[in-house]
């Protein structure tokens, strides 16, 4: 088993900090979960991929459209398209995003400076690359605050890590 290390805070205690424990406990079950919608998620776009692209527009359309006003149909069929399109590419990018957090938030947990930096760089950079596909109106403004608000909470406890 890997070693676990934490460079002593002001009382000289070595254990993990109890922020530490939460967060990464936080971060397992969410990339986990996330690992698996993504995985599924690049699978059925391969199957979407071989639609017909009008055909899978109208089925998006048609399920969607009873629950949003009209004048969004634009914006559904916008999209329908892009993931008819670029899903799988999409939906890999967002599970390679999703273990490399992973990988980060294990390196976190068993005390690795490093660690944070693979986290934080596949927060960072998973915030911007999914819109190489996607449209920047997408981006919104509650997932970019939650991924600075936890890459920053992390990023307090920085001075413990070796």
């Amino acid at each position: 088993m890997a070693e676990t290390r934490f460079l002593p805070n002001e009382a000289g205690e070595t254990k993990r900090p109890d922020i530490l424990s939460l967060l990464g406990i936080l971060t397992f079950v969410n990339t986990g979960l996330f690992t698996l919608v993504y995985a599924i998620g690049a699978i059925g776009m391969m199957g979407i991929s071989q639609m017909p692209v009008d055909e899978f527009v109208a089925l998006v359309q048609e399920g969607v459209m009873q629950y949003m006003p009209e004048e969004t149909g634009i914006q559904v069929e916008e999209i329908a398209r892009i993931l008819h399109g670029n899903g799988v590419t999409l939906m890999l990018i967002y599970l390679i995003r999703t273990v490399a957090r992973l990988v980060g938030a294990i390196g976190i947990w068993r005390g690795r400076k490093s660690g944070f930096h693979l986290y934080a760089g596949a927060q960072i950079i998973g915030l911007f690359l999914p819109h190489m596909i996607l449209p920047w109106n997408m981006l919104g403004v509650f997932g970019p605050l939650m991924t600075v608000a936890v890459t920053a909470l992390y990023g307090s406890q920085l001075k413990r890590l070796g």
